[in-house]
C-alpha cells in the first residue's frame, strides 16, 4: 500500500475490536507514550500513560495484549515506564528482545556487527565536538548522534559525513534519519520483523494495532495484515499507516477506553 495521509482514528474502534476478535497492541515509546524532549533521559510518559499501562498489563481479561516496541534499550524504557514484566518488551528496533523469566538479549544478527560498530564508536568519538550540542548515545549494538541542541547546518553536515562513512565502511550496518537523531544500526535492524514475531504468538484472531511516529515505524506499518491497523501519532504527513492520532495525548484516551473496558465485569 502506497504511503498517504491517514484518516484520522474512528473513537471506539480500539475497543469494539477487543470486545470481539481481540486486540495486539504495540506502542512505540518516545513520541507515541512521550514527548519528544532535548534529553531523552527525561522523557516521561505523558501523564496517566503509566497508570493506563499498568491497569491494562493487571487485568486478567485476555482480549487485549500490549507490546511496548522501542528503539531504546529495555532497561532504560522499563525504567521511564515503571513497568517491568507484565508487558512485552523489544528493543533497539527489534535488536534486544526479553522473554519472560530471562534476562534482555541481543539477536545474534547485532552481535555479529560488533566490528564494525566499534569502527563507527571510534568515528564519532574522533568527529563530534563535546560542546556544540551533540550527544552520542550507545547502545552496545546500535549508536546514536542526538543533535537537537546542536546548531541545524552544523547537525546536517555531520550527519552527512557519518552517513558516508557507515556506507563506505561498514557494509553491516546502516544509518537511519530519525527526529533529531542519526543512529547507526546493524541492517538486521526491523521493527516490522518484530512486529511479524508478536504476531505469530498472539491467538490468530486477533487485530494487531501499532502506533508509532517515526522512520523505523513506517516499516512496523508496513508488515501489517490487510485487517490490522496503523496509526501514526503526531503531525499530519504520508504515511503507510491507515490512521493517526495527534500525539501522546490521544495515546493515552485510546488506553483509557480500553482500560476501562477491561475493568467491567464479565
Amino acid at each position: 500500500m502506497p504511503a498517504r495521509l491517514p484518516a484520522p482514528l474512528p473513537r471506539g474502534l480500539l475497543a469494539t475490536i477487543a470486545q470481539g476478535p481481540g486486540l495486539l497492541l504495540c506502542l512505540d515509546y518516545d513520541g507515541t507514550l512521550a514527548e519528544i524532549t532535548a534529553d531523552p533521559a527525561a522523557a516521561r510518559p505523558y501523564k496517566g500513560i503509566r497508570q493506563e499501562l499498568r491497569r491494562l498489563a493487571s487485568s486478567h481479561n485476555n482480549k487485549v495484549s500490549v507490546a511496548i516496541v522501542t528503539g531504546r534499550k529495555l532497561a532504560e524504557v522499563k525504567r521511564l515506564l515503571g513497568i517491568k514484566s507484565t508487558l512485552s518488551f523489544s528493543g533497539i528496533h527489534g535488536l534486544e528482545h526479553d522473554e519472560p523469566g530471562a534476562k534482555p538479549r541481543f539477536t545474534p544478527e547485532a552481535l555479529a556487527c560488533a566490528s564494525e560498530l566499534a569502527a563507527v564508536r571510534s568515528w564519532l568519538a574522533r568527529n563530534v565536538p563535546d560542546d556544540r550540542g551533540f550527544r552520542i548515545e550507545d547502545k552496545q549494538v546500535a549508536l546514536g548522534l542526538h543533535f537537537r541542541l546542536a546548531d541545524a547546518k552544523e547537525a546536517a553536515a555531520l550527519s552527512e559525513r557519518l552517513a558516508r562513512f557507515v556506507a563506505g565502511e561498514t557494509p553491516r550496518l546502516k544509518l537511519v534519519r530519525l527526529k533529531m537523531l542519526a543512529e547507526v544500526m546493524p541492517r538486521a535492524a526491523s521493527k516490522a520483523r518484530e512486529v511479524v514475531a508478536l504476531k505469530k504468538r498472539a491467538p490468530k484472531s486477533y487485530v494487531t494495532a501499532y502506533f508509532g511516529d517515526d522512520t523505523t515505524d513506517e516499516d512496523a506499518f508496513a508488515a501489517l495484515a490487510k485487517n490490522d491497523i496503523g496509526v501514526l501519532v503526531g503531525a499530519e504527513r504520508e504515511s503507510l499507516a491507515k490512521y493517526r492520532v495527534d500525539g501522546p495525548a490521544a495515546v493515552l484516551r485510546e488506553l483509557r477506553s480500553l482500560s476501562s473496558l477491561e475493568l467491567r465485569p464479565h
